[in-house]
């Protein structure tokens, strides 16, 4: 039995944040004791209709709640104990352990413990867009032919959803594919970008952006011959049916391949097989080149502060050591949201390469955290062919 002993409140601001990490050990262990009890619970009573009704009375939770969390605690113990095991030990949180469940739902238990191996070493330094990212790339690399049935099943069901937010406001969805999603953010993202650089634009982009989502749908917008570039990754011809990508969002192969059927222009760019890295460009300006700025932006794909999943496309690229000291290269290049960026250069954030492109971001109260490269493609150990194009 954990025991949790008195003693003396911190005061200092590393001391604090430091004792808050421990309650959340403290508390994941103590979660995991009781979803393994659940488990038990749920295994005695088998049969039972009525039996998550005492959940909810003894948790004074919903009768739908309790039906969600015995099954939640069932998957945990039944297909996926080093995630329950992790929990226990304080490595993730509860609901990192519930995306991985999630994510495993349609699969057998042998591509569910597949899944559960491949992302589990990051899972605890994750945000939860991050880790279902992760979670979705490795759901196709592990089944490929039932993803994509999946996505065609899940294709017949798109939809456009409308539901009230705060009073006098609503919300508009569109439930499509990955990739045609994809396509129509990158479509609104690229006009509201042009409209605000004009100049004398009152609207943020967030506005300027949900305001040309409406244009055009009404078919008012004046945009409509702009060309657009999204990024699409994908398993060159031959090779295994990896996951592909567009603009960061994981889709089939199959997804990818139907999506560059449809391109006008490519333009592309070889990775490293056995790493799954991009080559090295190098500029001897300080203003990065569109090349440059297009390579950086296709290999980073994200922000690369910990946790941020803002796209690269809308980030600035930054040099990590400032220029003229530090080369105009990709080698010391990257891809910072503007905040993230001036919390480098004015909010005491520091930031080197541990190499492989591995970065540690250090915080002003001295705590690191290492930001993983993560792969535009699958490594694989045999040289892609070249792209049909």
């Amino acid at each position: 039995m954990l025991v949790i002993q008195d003693h003396q409140p911190a005061t200092e601001p590393r001391d604090l944040l430091g004792d808050a990490a421990l309650a959340g050990v403290l508390i994941g262990h103590y979660q995991a004791v009781q979803l393994r009890q659940l488990a038990a619970y749920a295994a005695a009573s088998e049969g039972d209709e009525f039996a998550y009704l005492e959940v909810a009375t003894q948790l004074h939770i919903s009768d739908r709640a309790a039906q969600r969390r015995l099954k939640f605690a069932r998957t945990l113990v039944d297909r996926l104990p080093q995630t329950l095991a992790a929990l226990d030990q304080g490595w993730i949180e509860e609901y990192q352990a519930q995306l991985i469940a999630d994510a495993v739902a349609e699969l057998s238990d042998d591509h569910a413990l597949a899944v559960e191996a491949q992302v589990l070493d990051k899972a605890g330094q994750q945000t939860p867009t991050q880790l279902r990212h992760t979670l979705a790339k490795a759901v196709l690399a592990v089944d490929p032919e039932g993803a994509e049935e999946r996505r065609k099943e899940r294709v017949r069901g798109r939809r456009v959803d409308s539901y009230p937010t705060e009073p006098g406001m609503a919300a508009l969805t569109v439930h499509h594919s990955a990739e045609h999603i994809a396509t129509a953010a990158a479509v609104i993202a690229d006009r509201a970008r042009a409209l605000k650089a004009l100049g004398n634009e009152p609207r943020t982009l967030q506005q300027i952006e949900a305001d040309i989502a409406l244009d055009l749908l009404f078919g008012t917008d004046t945009g409509s011959n702009r060309v657009v570039e999204v990024h699409l990754t994908m398993p060159g011809p031959g090779a295994a049916p990896h996951p592909a990508e567009v603009d960061g969002l994981p889709v089939t192969a199959q997804a990818a391949r139907e999506l560059a059927a449809e391109a006008t222009s490519w333009r592309w760019l070889r990775t490293d097989p056995h790493t799954g890295a991009v080559v090295d460009l190098t500029s001897p300006s300080y203003t990065p080149p569109q090349w440059l700025k297009t390579f950086v932006q296709v290999r980073d794909r994200t922000c690369r502060y910990p946790g941020c999943t803002r796209r690269a496309r809308q980030c600035d690229v930054d040099h990590r050591i400032p220029w003229p000291q530090g080369a105009t290269c990709d080698q010391n290049c990257q891809c910072l949201c503007r905040r993230h960026h001036r919390a480098k250069h004015d909010g005491g954030w520091q930031v080197r390469t541990l190499g492989r492109d591995r970065l540690e971001w250090t915080s002003p109260l001295g705590f690191a955290h290492i930001v993983e490269p993560e792969p535009v493609t699958v490594p694989s150990e045999l040289d892609p062919d070249p792209p049909p194009f």
